[in-house]
């Protein structure tokens, strides 16, 4: 693994590198400052009528978990288009210096941000099925039965605690203590029942922590449904600040995975060619966030919202491996101090100084941006737990299957949001229009049952191989 270069020139080098990623985020938290859905008055005005049914909580929860999908279709994307253009690069023998790393920096934010914007160009449905189809697609390296049972647990009991939030807080909560007693009976019984099957070798250990993740989702959707009980809240200013803060948390929290997971794609590569994906990354995230601006009257609000998006997971990615690349730069503590105070320097240059849009963020916002692009830029430091090489399904990868098997796996971690949102818009008709509603839902949840049984019955025993989740 080659190393960074020492002196000062290397500390220079380190130091522009980070100042660079910190730029490229903060002018992709711009957009979420003032969020260009809030413009669409068709969307707008959907989700205003949607929130004056159904409470703006329930609406704000939906709104996320799309949100959620789009940032990660769109990271996942941009990997898998990086590794195919590494290993493009690879086969045409290409050995000039910088341009092979620099180039794979710069297709995840070309994956990113085109895929991304692709929601508003395209019709929705056009979309939704393309998006279906991409996640099928990369079901191939999960395990399917235990994912679309998992799923199918945590959407059911969304969708009961939102119904029992609905009637009240002590009704509610008799008939969820009742359910839940039904449910332990139910467990006990088919416990005893399958004492005599033999369990999977080959399995991914997610149902066993399925108690946690349905408790969490459990309370979260009581929660939920009290605040859809409370009718004549869903002004349409009410509705605006939903949106804009839905963003604001997505835009930060997608710096967040970009910079973990561009961490652990490129820590194999070494410090060097870290520093040149960081560069590749932040320099084409510069020009795709002016282009987005450019074009934003000609583009849709979600186009525009997308776009960003994908440019600050992006945007992420480079703060990832800019700290890879500053490797040397976490020996001591004032040279820590340096590469962190230069990615928040170059989160105030990009809002302050030469800020895209004419909205600058307040104070508040921008200690906010600052802290969470020094904490992306920290995921990456030797000492992180992003900072090594992990096990996959294929095994312990390194260099392009890394990074194509991150894109995969990405990819089908979106699939848990689109179905969280599907059913969350099932919830959001079973309080707005009642049966209506309540028969989504139910299509959903044999759909997903269609799944898991289709997964179990007619297929061969499971083989050896081993699977993290």
């Amino acid at each position: 693994m080659a190393e960074s270069s020492v002196g000062l020139p290397g500390s220079v080098k380190t130091l522009l590198c980070s100042a660079a990623a910190g730029f490229v985020f903060g002018e992709a938290v711009l957009f979420a400052a003032e969020p260009a859905l809030t413009q669409d008055g068709v969307l707008l005005g959907a989700a205003t009528l949607a929130a004056g049914r159904a409470g703006s909580t329930g609406v704000t929860v939906v709104s996320a978990c799309l949100v959620f999908t789009s940032a990660l279709l769109s990271l996942g994307s941009g990997f898998l288009l990086a590794a195919a253009t590494m290993k493009l690069l690879g086969q045409a023998g290409v050995r000039l210096p910088w341009l092979p790393e620099a180039l794979t920096g710069a297709s995840v934010v070309l994956g990113a941000v085109v895929t991304g914007a692709l929601a508003g160009l395209l019709p929705p449905w056009i979309y939704g099925a393309a998006q279906a189809a991409l996640v099928l697609f990369v079901y191939s390296y999960s395990n399917i039965s235990d994912m679309t049972t998992a799923l199918l647990i945590i959407f059911t009991t969304l969708h009961l605690s939102v119904a029992y939030g609905r009637m009240g807080v002590f009704a509610g909560l008799f008939c969820m203590v009742l359910t839940v007693t039904v449910l332990l009976v139910l467990r006990r019984t088919f416990t005893k029942r399958l004492t005599r099957r033999p369990a999977s070798k080959g399995g991914c250990k997610l149902l066993e922590r399925i108690v946690f993740y349905s408790v969490f989702v459990g309370v979260l959707g009581f929660c939920v449904g009290l605040g859809a009980g409370e009718t004549g809240d869903g002004s349409e200013a009410e509705v605006v600040l939903m949106l804009q803060s839905v963003l604001w948390v997505a835009f930060l929290s997608a710096g967040l995975l970009g910079a973990g997971l561009g961490t652990v794609a490129v820590v194999s590569l070494g410090p060097e060619a870290a520093g040149k994906v960081s560069v590749g990354a932040a320099a084409l995230t510069a020009a795709a966030l002016r282009l987005v601006l450019v074009w934003s009257s000609s583009l849709e609000a979600r186009s525009c919202t997308g776009a960003a998006l994908g440019a600050a997971a992006a945007a992420g990615v480079s703060l990832g491996a800019a700290s890879v690349a500053a490797k040397l730069a976490f020996g001591s503590r004032n040279s820590t101090l340096m590469a962190l105070g230069s990615v928040t320097a170059g989160v105030v240059v990009a809002v302050k100084v030469v800020a895209l849009k004419p909205t600058p963020l307040t104070t508040s916002e921008l200690i906010t941006a600052s802290l969470v692009a020094a904490g992306a830029f920290v995921l990456g430091a030797p000492k992180s737990p992003f900072n090594t090489q992990v096990n996959l399904q294929g095994g312990l990868l390194t260099g392009t299957e890394l990074i194509k098997g991150i894109g995969m796996e990405t990819v089908t971690a979106a699939a848990a949001p689109i179905g969280a949102g599907a059913l969350g818009a099932a919830a959001l008709g079973t309080a707005a229009l009642g049966r209506l509603g309540t028969l989504g839902v139910v299509v959903a949840v044999l759909l997903a049952l269609g799944s898991a049984l289709s997964g179990m019955i007619g297929k061969s025993p499971p083989t050896t191989q081993e699977h993290r989740d």
